[in-house]
C-alpha cells in the first residue's frame, strides 16, 4: 500500500507490535515503510484483533492530542463492531474521513440487532467510509446499510514495478496442476487428491504449504500419503517459483466466501499462469472478463474428464489464456490501479 501511495511527509504509519519483539524481518520491513512515511508503533500481547483495534486507538488519541493536525483515518485491520462502539468517543471534530476495510459480507452484522444499530449508526456518521475488497461485498454492504458511505477498495495484490517473473517451461508430457499456501479444509483436497492418486494418467497434482491449524493437519492427514504433498511454510519467492512450476492453479472452493477475491489469482498473475475455477462469485467474474482460466464443473463427478480436455502448454487455446493472464494482470497493476486506489480512498 505504501509503494502505491509514494512517499509522503504528511502520512503517518501506525503498526503493532506483537509482545514487544521486533525480529530482523519486522525490523526491516519497519525500515521501509518509514521511507515512505513516518511510523509509529505501539505493543500489542496478542494478534487479537480486538486488541489491536483497543491499542490503535490509543495511539491515535494521543496523535490527536499532540500538535499534529490529522484529517483522514485508514484502518485496514480493525475489529468493526468494537470501532462502531468507541469510535465516537475518540473522534475529534476536525477529521474528514475515517476509513475502513472490512473482509467479510453483512450477515452476522444484521443478525444481531444490537450489533446491527452500532454498526449502523457508525456507518451513518459523515466521516465514516467502509470499504470492501470486491463490488460483490460491497453491493451487499450497500442494501444492508443503504445510507451509508460505502466503496470497492481496488486490490493491490500484485506489487507494483514488479519484474516478470518467468514461467517453468512444461518438460514432462504431462499436465501440472498445483494447489498452494494455506492447507485447509474447504479447498476441494478431499476428493481432488484421490483422483489423482488413483489415476497418475491425469497429470501432475502438486498440494504445497502450511496446514492453517492442528485441526486441519489432523483432518487432512491422508495427504501424508500422497506423493505430490510437500508440507512447509511457503516465502514469497518460494511460493512465486513453485506456482512457476505449474500450468494451472487450482482454486476450487468448497467452503468459501464466493464474493471475496482470491489471491491465488493475482499469484498466477505474476508468474503468468491461468488458473481453474468455478463459474461464481468473484472468480467467476474475473475469468469471464479477462479470460484468463478455466471453469471446473461443479462437484467431482466431471472432473477427471475436465482435466483430460484441458489445453495443453504451447498449444493455441493455452496461448489464448496466457493473452487473458496479461489482460488482468495489466488491469490490477501500473498507473491506472494505483490512480484508482487514490481517487478512492
Amino acid at each position: 500500500m505504501a509503494k502505491i501511495i509514494g512517499k509522503h511527509s504528511d502520512i503517518t504509519y501506525l503498526i503493532s507490535i506483537l509482545n514487544d519483539n521486533i525480529d530482523d524481518s519486522i525490523e526491516i520491513a519497519r525500515k521501509e515503510l518509514k521511507s515512505y512515511g513516518q511510523v509509529i508503533d505501539y505493543p500489542v500481547k496478542t494478534s487479537s484483533v480486538r486488541e489491536g483495534t483497543i491499542k490503535s486507538l490509543a495511539s491515535l488519541k494521543r496523535l490527536f492530542t499532540s500538535k499534529m493536525l490529522i484529517e483522514k483515518v485508514f484502518f485496514l485491520d480493525a475489529h468493526l463492531v468494537l470501532l462502531s462502539v468507541l469510535w465516537p468517543f475518540y473522534c475529534p471534530s476536525n477529521i474528514k474521513q475515517l476509513g475502513v476495510v472490512y473482509l467479510l459480507g453483512p450477515e452476522k452484522i444484521i443478525q444481531n440487532s444490537v450489533v446491527k444499530y452500532f454498526v449502523g449508526k457508525f456507518l451513518q456518521r459523515k466521516e465514516v467510509v467502509l470499504f470492501l475488497r470486491t463490488d460483490e461485498l460491497m453491493l451487499d454492504w450497500q442494501k444492508a446499510f443503504p445510507r451509508a458511505q460505502i466503496k470497492c477498495l481496488p486490490s493491490l495484490e500484485i506489487p507494483p514495478d514488479e519484474a516478470p517473473i518467468m514461467a517453468k517451461e512444461n518438460s514432462l508430457n504431462e499436465i501440472r496442476l498445483g494447489i498452494l499456501g494455506q492447507i485447509r479444509l474447504g479447498k476441494g483436497l478431499e476428493w481432488i487428491v484421490p483422483i489423482f492418486k488413483n489415476n497418475s494418467s491425469l497429470g501432475q497434482l502438486t498440494v504445497a504449504g502450511a496446514f492453517s491449524h492442528a485441526a486441519a493437519q489432523k483432518s487432512l492427514s491422508f495427504l501424508k500419503d500422497f506423493d505430490g504433498f510437500e508440507e512447509k511454510f511457503l516465502s514469497e519467492s518460494e511460493l512465486l517459483h513453485l506456482a512457476s512450476e505449474q500450468d494451472y492453479l487450482l482454486m476450487l472452493y468448497d467452503d468459501w466466501d464466493e464474493r471475496m477475491e482470491g489471491a491465488v489469482m493475482f499469484l498466477a498473475a505474476r508468474v503468468n499462469r491461468p488458473v481453474i475455477v468455478y463459474d461464481k462469485g468473484w472468480c467467476g467474474r474475473m475469468v469471464n472478463k479477462y479470460e484468463n482460466g478455466m471453469f471446473a464443473p461443479l462437484g467431482p463427478d466431471d472432473f477427471s474428464l475436465f482435466v483430460k480436455a484441458l489445453p495443453l502448454p504451447d498449444s493455441e487455446e493455452y496461448e489464448a489464456l496466457l493473452r487473458g493472464v496479461l489482460a488482468f494482470k495489466n488491469a490490477h497493476t501500473g498507473k491506472s490501479i494505483r490512480k484508482a486506489f487514490l481517487d478512492v480512498i
